[in-house]
């Protein structure tokens, strides 16, 4: 069940606002089905919901994989580290020297 605060106006204009800074994933540059991504979850830090410093764009394919694959769950706690750590593994696994021993 989604969270009542995603409901809100407010929500939905910090989204907008997120992918129009953005304009792209910030782990892949995909430009195409964007989707707001917050930094420090929204769920366990209300303060820091709908700040734009706290937010970021992701593509749906990199949104769920860093929550489904790297995190194992969309309702697990996230934090910038966590980020870092993902645009790392990613770039990683995507450089010449992935797989090379």
């Amino acid at each position: 069940m989604a969270a009542k605060w995603r409901n809100t106006q407010e929500y939905h204009k910090w989204r907008a606002k997120t992918i129009a800074r953005d304009g792209v994933c910030v782990v892949c540059s995909s430009p195409i089905d964007l989707q707001a991504h917050h930094v420090e979850d929204g769920s366990n830090n209300p303060k820091l919901r709908f700040k734009l410093a706290n937010s970021v764009t992701m593509c749906m394919h990199c949104h769920t994989s860093f929550h489904t694959d790297y995190k194992k769950s969309f309702r697990q706690k996230t934090t910038k580290n966590d980020l870092d750590n993902f645009i790392r593994i990613v770039n990683y696994v995507n450089s010449e020297s992935f797989g090379k021993k």
